[in-house]
């Protein structure tokens, strides 16, 4: 049985009138370098009403992408003052300030609808016809102002990517793991418990006789001066049963400059830093770990491969390698595109982020990452499939924000680029690259540290 075929469009009873309206800005158009072909357009729809079927005009496409650009004659009758309607103060209602009609016999004065179309960003709710871009001028000038800054705007707004300083970078680590080093030698560790509030006593008491302050010195994450990170609270231990919900966990933050435990009441799964899956961090309790089980390799060298590409920046190479795949807007931000032509204000700030945080990732320990998630979210009872972030990306102060996640597709690891009014991420120590890793790579230190 053949498949059913669309039904056919209606046609456009102003065809003719509109391609002549039009031929002098596809002449245009064509002189700055943009073709463009007559025919019907894509339907959409936004406050001003929707486009009716079979409605023709130009159409402008833009490979790579599935972005198009459309064009059509129309006319316009104000219903408001200029200056009034529009979208209220409290962004609660709309006011139409304009009708607008593709019949070209009724009233209201001729103008040009300038609409510029992509496939929208997954997450956020929207679908194509509902997120076009949609303008209205009576200037052919304007048509083609607005036609050009979308035409090539890939490559217009591409991002910086950025680019290593090795000598800096090696100078860095040997500072950092100076500064690791001697605070293991001499732990400064304090400790405000008193009063808290824990249910597992038995638990807490455990936890406390087996801390290795030296470990937890040495381990404790750094900002690029060597120096602990001012902002980063460590969740070592839990003492409630889901970590999916607020409950008692045992802490590490830095205080005055050193680093102090104490019990936080903290979402788990929401937060950075999370060692209760990797205690040879911070505890006697993991004496036992391997290599494989603290890296995800069985040596410092045999991870060399895909750190020198990371420390080149290198990172498409780095994830290619691992067997890692991306979708096509973390593909794309990696090579400097924008994602969409809506957000392209936003490529450097992205693509800064992606590398910054990347050129710091273990791709390798991906696939072991993603399955420690899972067997949680299974044990919990809780949908274990599915994209999990790693990190956000900077520069929109939105309820759902753009994050980079791990996901896997039959066994295989993919980075995809999501948004999600979600707190939750994977833990850090989880896929990033462990700091005694680098330190024995670049051979200031001993590959694993024992507990003491």
């Amino acid at each position: 049985m053949p498949p059913p075929t669309a039904s056919p469009l209606p046609p456009d009873p102003h065809c003719e009138h509109r391609r002549a309206l039009l031929s002098g800005i596809a002449r245009r158009l064509r002189a700055a370098g943009i073709e463009s072909a007559f025919g019907p357009l894509e339907s959409y729809r936004d406050f001003y009403g929707v486009l009716p079927a079979g409605t023709t005009g130009l159409v402008c496409e833009q490979p790579p992408t599935t972005a198009r650009l459309q064009v059509t004659a129309i006319r316009v009758r104000h219903t408001l003052p200029p200056g009034q309607g529009g979208l209220s103060p409290d962004r609660r209602s709309w006011v139409r300030d304009a009708d607008v009609t593709y019949d070209l016999h009724g009233g209201g004065e001729p103008a040009f609808e300038v609409t510029m179309l992509e496939d929208p960003d997954d997450g956020l709710g929207h679908s194509r016809d509902t997120s076009a871009q949609r303008t209205v001028t009576g200037d052919e000038q304007a048509v083609i102002d607005a036609a050009r800054l979308w035409y090539g705007y890939r490559h217009t707004l591409r991002g910086t990517l950025p680019t290593a300083d090795p000598r800096r970078e090696r100078t860095r680590l040997r500072r950092e793991v100076e500064k690791r080093d001697a605070a293991a030698s001499a732990p400064d560790l304090r400790t405000e418990l008193a009063g808290a509030l824990v249910p597992a006593r038995d638990a807490l008491a455990a936890d406390l006789a087996r801390l290795d302050p030296g470990l937890l010195c040495w381990h404790f994450p750094r900002e690029r001066s060597g120096r602990y990170a001012r902002r980063a609270v460590v969740a070592l231990a839990r003492y409630g049963p889901d970590p999916g919900k607020r409950g008692p966990w045992l802490t590490a933050r830095v205080r005055d400059g050193s680093l102090a435990l104490g019990i936080d009441q903290l979402i788990g799964v929401n937060q950075d830093h999370r060692w209760d899956t990797a205690p040879w961090l911070w505890s006697t309790a993991g004496r036992g770990a391997t290599a494989a089980d603290r890296w995800q390799v069985v040596s410092p060298e045999e991870a060399r491969p895909l750190t020198d590409l990371l420390d080149a920046y290198d990172v498409a190479a780095a994830l290619e390698t691992a067997g890692v795949c991306v979708d096509g807007d973390v593909a794309a931000l990696l090579d400097g595109f924008p994602t969409r032509y809506l957000r392209a204000a936003h490529t450097e700030a992205w693509v800064t982020a992606l590398y910054t945080q990347l050129a710091r990732s273990a791709p390798w320990r991906f696939a072991a990452a993603y399955d420690t998630w899972r067997r949680e979210r299974a044990g919990l009872g809780r949908p274990a499939t599915g994209p999990v972030p790693l990190f956000g990306l900077t520069g929109l102060n939105q309820q759902r924000r753009p994050m980079l996640a791990l996901d896997q597709r039959a066994g295989v690891p993919i980075l995809r680029m999501v948004w999600t009014g979600s707190n939750a991420r994977l833990s850090r120590v989880l896929w990033e690259r462990p700091a005694d890793l680098d330190a024995a790579l670049a051979g200031l230190a001993t590959p694993m540290p024992t507990a003491r």
